[in-house]
């Protein structure tokens, strides 16, 4: 297989997936009361709240009536990707993916059951686990918040977050 074959599979790929999401959008339009968009705000209100609401009712009756939880999951991307980029910049990339979603599942099950997030080093395998960065229930927690109040507006706490990262130990 040569490039031109592999990017016309890439392409045809890339083709596919559009068209769910645009079958996936004319269902929802199908079923949905949305009308004339003529700004952010508008399409905010018309398309992303109502989910938003269904979201955090779901995870609030399925998952765990959360506050935490519920903003975990609604952003789970943007918090994962952040996680992510402080262990590449420290640890390298290599697993960094397996560390950020270990980190999120910790997270999750902090909230939901109010148990310390604690890693075990001793076990047979490690590589999901942070090596220089995260070890700690407190550093995850701090950092998560500092995202969280990120995502509303206020950087105070990320970058006092940020801070750890400049301790000697955490070089």
């Amino acid at each position: 297989m040569d490039k031109q074959d592999i990017t016309k599979f890439l392409d045809s790929m890339i083709g596919r997936i559009e068209q769910k999401e645009i079958d996936l959008f004319k269902k929802v339009i199908a079923t949905n009361k949305i009308t004339d968009i003529k700004d952010h705000e508008g399409f905010f209100y018309a398309v992303l709240y109502p989910f938003e609401q269904f979201i955090s009712g779901f995870v609030k009756s399925k998952i765990a009536n959360n506050r935490d939880v519920v903003f975990i999951i609604q952003n789970q991307k943007f918090i994962e990707h952040n996680f992510a980029r402080i262990i590449e910049e420290k640890e390298g990339s290599p697993c960094s993916a397996d560390k950020s979603r270990t980190i999120m599942r910790s997270l999750l099950n902090h909230y939901k059951s109010g148990q310390k997030i604690t890693f075990n080093y001793e076990q047979e395998y490690t590589y999901h686990l942070p090596k220089k960065v995260f070890k700690t229930h407190d550093h995850i927690i701090k950092f998560y918040e500092g995202l969280k109040f990120l995502w509303y507006g206020d950087n105070k706490k990320y970058l006092e977050a940020l801070q750890i990262f400049n301790e000697p130990k955490n070089q």
